[in-house]
């Protein structure tokens, strides 16, 4: 029994540290993770910011009362230490922390948006329905609103909006 016991003990130990070894590395102890070829972002310096990273909001468009929209307006809050906020999530679980690389695509989704102005000439013909603000927040706490407006046909926000869906408990 001793035997079979010191056994287990060292086999879940090998699992332990095999698993906390390839954890999100790649081969750099967790600095200087790629993202792309050339591309390189340190998340454990990144995680050293406080504040909010990204906002989606979230406006309803059709005809509602005024606590009707209140009610349906949410918004979606990913921070720099790595958390998301989505309403309705059980009050215990509001705040998830997020996968290393849904954290990335956040962080280059704003990064890479907020100053090149991308959406700045995209608008969808649409008049109902619900409208997205996305707000990126550098790391001097600075908001830049990435796109205000219907982004149903536009894969770079639908692809945005698919990974804060992940983030949803039901």
């Amino acid at each position: 029994m001793r035997i079979i016991t010191k056994l287990l003990t060292v086999l879940m130990i090998a699992v332990l540290a095999l698993s906390a070894a390839g954890c999100g590395s790649t081969g750099k102890s967790g600095k200087g993770r790629k993202t792309s070829p050339g591309n390189k972002i340190d998340i454990e310096e990144l995680q050293k910011n406080s504040g909010n990273m990204l906002v989606i909001t979230r406006n309803p468009q059709e005809a509602m009362t005024a606590e009707q929209y209140e009610m349906a307006r949410f918004e979606i809050t990913i921070t720099y230490e790595g958390n998301i906020t989505i309403p309705g999530n059980p009050v215990n679980q509001t705040s998830l922390k997020l996968k290393n690389e849904d954290y990335i695509k956040f962080y280059k989704f704003g990064i890479d948006n907020a100053e090149k102005s991308k959406f700045a000439n995209y608008k969808e013909d649409v008049c109902d329905g619900d409208t997205y603000t996305f707000t990126f927040y550098d790391t001097d706490g600075n908001p830049h609103v990435i796109y205000d407006g219907y982004c149903y046909s536009n894969k770079d926000l639908q692809d945005i909006l698919n990974i804060t869906g992940n983030y949803y408990i039901d």
